[in-house]
């Protein structure tokens, strides 16, 4: 569950960044300071991937394990 949660708070946050840097305000700033802005873009989509990853994840504690057969005691 807690993945879940961080993982919808790295898709708003990831997301959120994004969008900043598609729709922000370009200035032709000194080079390191574009360097900055293309870092923080690129974080966002890695955030936004993870969270992602993180929310379509299947928890293995809900996952019935297919090894373990029922019928069978000893």
């Amino acid at each position: 569950m807690r993945n879940k949660i961080f993982g919808w708070i790295g898709i708003v946050w990831g997301g959120l960044i994004v969008l900043s840097s598609l729709f922000g305000a370009t200035s032709s700033g000194s080079e390191a300071y574009e360097a900055g802005q293309s870092s923080g873009a690129i974080f966002g989509v890695l955030l936004l991937c993870a969270g992602i990853y993180y929310v379509r994840k299947k928890n293995r504690a809900e996952q019935p394990d297919e090894n373990q057969d029922s019928s069978e005691t000893h």
